[in-house]
């Protein structure tokens, strides 16, 4: 298996109840624990990032399980989502119109809209999203790509910044639309608990065309 070509996921160990970083196999829906070559087990994806996908090989004491007998754990966690709002225009129009924009009324904002979610709001693909019903009554959600950076970077061209993208995965950005516009901006009603579901798989960049 290249390296290059792992769909990255993290799901609980049922040995030792701790995360566990694998390679999903989409074709037999099985996942095989990845390890370092030196023999250690992998438990971050961070942890990947950091050392390098040459360091990495399918762990050869473990076999693979079925997806579906394992709990599986969102791709990142303990880490802020920076997210970019409004740079869909049809998104930003229809927003605009929905009486909950509190932005400067325009469907094409004239600057980024740059906002987070807290990490605490991380969870994973079928974990069930709380209502906060005492906290909102108007959930929303909307699909968003998720980009995973692995490297730093200080005023990046244009053209190499995908040199600085690891991987990708999907977001579900959930949001309590009358806590955004009351409070006048997004990060209370971007980070109620559970309002960030994330798929497990992490693909690494193959194509960029």
């Amino acid at each position: 298996m290249a390296a290059n070509y792992t769909n990255y996921v993290s799901y609980k160990d049922p040995a030792t109840n701790r995360p566990r970083i694998g390679h999903l196999n989409l074709d037999h829906d099985t996942i095989h624990a990845l390890s370092f070559k030196s023999g250690e087990s992998i438990h971050s994806l961070y942890q990947v990032i950091a050392a390098g996908e040459e360091h990495i090989c399918l762990d050869e004491f473990e076999d693979p399980c079925p997806a579906s007998t394992l709990k599986i754990l969102p791709p990142i966690t303990g880490r802020d989502i920076l997210a970019v709002g409004k740079n869909y225009f049809e998104h930003a129009k229809e927003f605009n119109q929905s009486g909950f924009d509190s932005s400067d009324k325009v469907d094409v904002p004239s600057h980024p809209v740059i906002f987070t979610k807290r990490a605490t709001s991380i969870i994973a693909h079928g974990d069930q999203i709380y209502h906060h019903p005492e906290f909102t009554q108007s959930l929303d959600y909307e699909g968003e790509i998720g980009v995973i950076i692995g490297k730093a970077g200080y005023r990046v061209k244009e053209e190499n910044a995908l040199d600085h993208v690891w991987g990708y995965t999907i977001i579900n950005d959930v949001t309590a639309r009358e806590r955004q516009r009351d409070h006048k901006q997004f990060f209370i009603g971007k980070s109620g608990d559970t309002f960030c579901p994330m798929v497990c798989i992490s693909p690494r960049p193959r194509n960029r065309e």
